[in-house]
C-alpha cells in the first residue's frame, strides 16, 4: 500500500503497482525479442502467440504485433481446433 495507508486504485483491485507498466521495448532489445519470437513461432509449429507471450512475459497484443513486424505469416487458431476435432 501507499505510505499514507490509503490503497491506490490498482491496490484496491489486487494489482501491485509494479505489475501495471513495464518499460517499452525499443531499439536493439525490441529487434532481439522480435527475432527470437519469430524464429520460435516459425520453427515450432506448436508454439502459439499465447505461449510466446507467456514465455517472454509480454501481452498477447504486443507479441502479435512483434510477429507481424517480423513479417511472420500467422496461423489460424480456428483451423487448428477444427483439425483436432476430426
Amino acid at each position: 500500500m501507499s505510505t499514507d495507508q490509503t490503497p491506490t486504485p490498482h491496490e484496491r483491485r489486487g494489482v501491485r503497482h509494479e505489475q501495471v507498466r513495464r518499460p517499452r521495448l525499443r531499439g536493439e532489445e525490441r529487434e532481439r525479442v522480435r527475432a527470437e519470437m519469430a524464429e520460435t513461432y516459425n520453427e515450432d509449429n506448436t508454439a502459439s502467440i499465447r505461449s510466446l507471450a507467456a514465455e517472454h512475459d509480454r501481452s498477447f497484443g504486443l507479441t502479435r504485433a512483434l510477429l507481424l513486424e517480423a513479417k511472420v505469416k500467422l496461423r489460424s487458431g480456428r483451423r487448428r481446433a477444427k483439425a483436432a476435432e476430426q
